[in-house]
């Protein structure tokens, strides 16, 4: 016989013996249970078993979910709905009995044959089957699921009581400051049941449990008010493709409302981060304008001793814009309802990591005649330094690329250290500033996205008192504002930047400083420039009709059949520029191989991990590799003369890997945000910008070098220099150009608004654009709590046979042995280096010296 012993003290101090006595053998089960949790002290007399523990595990089917939230809950005694008479019979040894002791007294029942199951199982402590056989009693069941249904009920009313719970709570800076684990440990500890059955109606080692428990509850308390986790299980519904099976799982059992984006802004958010800063006095609203071309005014944060007063840390801030294009195509096309074409300018704001208060503010004194030309070329000091960081990637390839040399990776140089390392591996503050409703491509409209970005110039107003000649000779004081701008690089691509010149060209003649729109210094960025010099490359080295020259790039993308790398450069540039530094360390391993004289990758690494030194062998053949197979020199005034005995393929090579080292230089250097190592890369962009006609491009390499060497006062120069990189992550290696961040925002951008459905009206993308900061934030945290996104790096396939195919294919056709005669019929007079040795210099000095007025002419430091 099992009797089960409950010490129900706690429980009925305050309810009496006489409740006691009133319960019945029909609700023995429910008592127990009741007194089970209250108490914590139940136990058993029978022999066999252990004493019975009240802390249950989870379980995995919802029934045993069930009985689990019941005892978890800690359930208050309640009298049984049933009564019934026990069995005579049921007094004989084999029967099970529960005993309820209180204050000295006892009260004994015995469990009907349907319920002897349910006492055996608690009374040997099996929890499982214990829930089980309780919900198989359907009169048991009932109790518990009304008993569940009252708990939860109770558990949502305490929940909106609480006024500190996110679930209920509308504080924005939940948004970005809490995350899905604090949600969910929050609400365990004010409503255990609900996420008690939730948690136990997931499998056990789900990624998405805390995030759907949190939004299921979010979802069911929505309805009593919004609350700002319901505007991110709805945000996360309408715009992150990624969690497009849990919203499935989701709507199945809770169908939400979810709210739009339209509903929400955050222009509170939006004012750049400039610490000790001074305001002019203006009304700050964080209401959303009533039409679409007004824009919320905005605090203008004004740097402390901008005008050289003040030994204060300054860290100034950088605004890079972009046009957003998108075509909105209806479902049904009618006359009146057709494709709608979007045209406008999204920017964001990005604090320097660099404190630069220790320069100058002050403008330098500019004489035309007296600037040097020379600077502007690549001297031989930055021949020599080009070198020496060629020679670190190349041996950083050597020992990741070529089999069997992985295990000298320790030894190789991980980073090109610089003077601010340090700062670059810090991760960026960016702050999105929104959409206007402007087309760039307008004159009008450019001039209304300048006015509308000049708030945010840092601007110092002071007063001065002037007497002037007023009617019958008297003089009269008035009071004249001067304005003080601290200027701000406005970075774009070549295109964005044109037409904010061509702006403020037309503005020039205005009368003060801020109609004028000064405080801006249009910069280029590096990403699009990159793409250039890709088209550089490509004009150079890749021709359709060049399948059948080996060694060319085109017989090499045929090879290992990229078919995604094309002519255009512009429609794919990551296919193009993949493959283009894929064939740069093919040319690479292929050098060393003829060299070394060996004849396979396997063959050159045994010949080097066979030497008492392996890393210094890798470092003079490297060495050896570059002063023989790569010539990108220029030195001001020569040229060398061509050799009658040249062999096209060998140059064609060597080509190839000058200018695939080149691009690798540079994008090295913006990976390292080394702003000395990007300048010295415009130097040689510049001469070969100019070498193929990129008319464009090779203005905006000019005009970056005056601003720097010429224009800019010293501290708007760094500041314009190093500020051009974004570190997303943080840790060294990870910046990326300004530009390439803002297609980043315009892409997250793009998918909002595609997620509006039919919500897409000027208000709403303007709240959209608004809203990225905090909308990046919660796509991030979800995705990292689900498991379903760890790392912002791309999953690649490994290139090694590809590498492998097209080093064979290099070293069997002996592109880098010398053959006099030989040629390729697409390209039979390429020579090395040809475009910087055939720059006309005297040529180029004229150019420079007409540009040099138009430049100085729109520079406010120049007057």
């Amino acid at each position: 016989m099992y009797r089960c012993k409950l010490c129900v003290a706690p429980v009925l101090q305050s309810q009496g013996r006489k409740q006691l006595a009133s319960l019945t053998s029909a609700s023995c089960v429910a008592a127990l249970v009741d007194l089970a949790c209250e108490s914590g002290t139940a136990k058993t007399e029978a022999t066999q078993t252990k004493s019975c523990c009240t802390s249950f595990p989870r379980f995995t089917t919802v029934a045993a979910a069930l009985a689990a939230a019941v005892v978890q809950a800690r359930l208050k005694l309640v009298k049984a709905c049933t009564k019934r008479k026990a069995d005579a019979a049921l007094q004989e040894a084999n029967a099970v009995k529960v005993v309820v002791t209180y204050d000295g007294c006892e009260k004994r029942y015995v469990l009907s044959p349907k319920r002897e199951r349910i006492g055996k199982s608690l009374g040997r402590n099996f929890k499982r089957e214990f829930a089980q056989h309780s919900l198989e009693s359907q009169e048991m069941g009932k109790h518990l699921l009304a008993r569940i249904h009252k708990m939860i009920r109770v558990e949502m009313k305490n929940v909106l009581k609480e006024s500190t719970v996110t679930v209920t709570n509308s504080d924005r800076d939940v948004f970005t400051t809490r995350t899905w684990e604090s949600h969910y440990t929050e609400l365990q500890r004010i409503a255990p049941v609900l996420p008690g059955i939730l948690d136990a109606c997931i499998p056990k080692h789900s990624s998405r449990r805390q995030c759907t428990i949190a939004g299921v509850i979010a979802i069911l308390v929505k309805s009593h008010g919004r609350s700002t986790l319901a505007h991110i299980i709805g945000t996360l519904f309408r715009t992150c493709s990624k969690t497009d099976s849990l919203a499935e799982n989701l709507y199945a059992s809770t169908p939400p409302s979810s709210p739009s984006l339209s509903e929400y802004s955050f222009v509170g958010n939006i004012s750049p981060i400039t610490p000790e800063v001074s305001c002019v006095s203006s009304d700050e609203s964080d209401d959303i304008p009533s039409e679409p071309n007004e824009y919320p005014p905005q605090s203008t944060p004004v740097p402390a001793g901008i005008g050289n007063e003040g030994n204060e840390e300054w860290y100034g801030f950088r605004l890079v814009g972009d046009n957003v294009d998108k075509n909105v195509k209806p479902r049904d096309m009618r006359l009146n309802s057709q494709t709608t074409s979007l045209h406008y300018f999204h920017t964001y704001a990005v604090k320097d990591r660099i404190c630069f208060s220790h320069l100058s503010t002050d403008p330098i004194e500019i004489v035309q005649d007296s600037i040097n030309f020379e600077m502007f070329y690549p001297t031989v000091g930055d021949n020599t330094q080009l070198v020496s960081n060629l020679e670190t990637l190349v041996a950083r390839m050597f020992v990741q690329r070529i089999p069997g040399l992985q295990s000298l990776s320790a030894e190789a140089t991980p980073h090109i250290k610089h003077l601010y390392s340090k700062q670059m591996a810090l991760k960026s503050e960016v702050v999105p500033l929104g959409v206007m409703l402007k087309n760039e491509n307008v004159l009008g409209d450019m001039i209304d996205i300048l006015d509308g970005l000049h708030q945010y110039i840092p601007t110092t107003t002071t007063s001065q008192m002037l007497d002037v000649c007023a009617e019958g000779g008297h003089t009269r004081a008035v009071e004249v504002k001067l304005h003080n701008f601290s200027y701000i690089p406005l970075g774009g691509d070549q295109l964005t930047i044109a037409r904010i010149r061509g702006s403020q060209s037309i503005l020039s003649n205005s009368d003060n400083g801020e109609e004028r729109l000064e405080g801006f210094v249009p910069v280029t960025e590096d990403w699009h420039t990159k793409m250039c010099f890709m088209e550089v490359i490509w004009k150079r080295l890749y021709s359709s009709c060049s399948g059948m020259d080996t060694g060319t790039l085109l017989q090499l993308r045929n090879v290992i059949n990229r078919r995604n790398v094309i002519t255009d450069v512009s429609k794919d540039l990551t296919a193009c520029e993949e493959f283009m530094q894929l064939a740069t360390i093919a040319h690479v391993v292929s050098a060393a191989i003829h060299i070394a004289g060996v004849t396979n990758m396997s063959e050159l690494s045994s010949k080097i991990m066979s030497t008492d030194k392996p890393m210094a062998a890798v470092k003079s053949l490297v060495k050896t590799l570059i002063s023989e197979m790569v010539r990108i020199k220029y030195i001001a005034g020569t040229s060398e003369s061509t050799c009658p005995s040249i062999d096209s393929v060998q140059e064609y090579a060597k080509e190839t890997l000058s200018l695939g080292l080149l691009l690798l230089e540079f994008k090295d250097g913006i990976r390292e945000g080394d702003g000395n190592r990007v300048l010295r890369c415009w130097k040689y962009f510049l001469l070969f910008f100019c070498a193929t006609k990129h008319k464009n491009y090779c203005i905006e390499a000019f005009n970056l070098q005056m601003q720097y060497y010429y224009i800019l006062p010293k501290r708007y120069a760094e500041q314009m220099l190093w500020g051009r990189f974004i570190n997303s992550e943080g840790g060294p290696g990870h910046n990326i150009p300004a530009d390439l961040h803002m297609e980043h925002l315009n892409k997250l951008l793009k998918g909002t608004i595609c997620h509006l459905g039919a919500n897409k009206t000027p208000q709403a993308i303007i709240r959209a654009g608004k809203a990225l900061g905090a909308l990046k934030y919660i796509l991030e945290e979800f995705e990292r709590s689900t498991g379903v996104w760890v790392t912002t790096n791309h999953t690649t396939w490994s290139e090694a046979e590809d590498l492998m195919t097209m080093v064979t294919e290099l070293s069997q056709n002996k592109v880098f042995s010398h053959k006099p005669g030989r040629k390729h019929q697409i390209f039979p007079s390429i020579q090395c280096n040809k475009l910087l040795e055939s720059t006309n210099q005297k040529k180029l000095d004229l150019w420079m010296t007409q540009k040099v007025g138009e430049i100085l002419k729109l520079s406010p430091f120049s007057h």
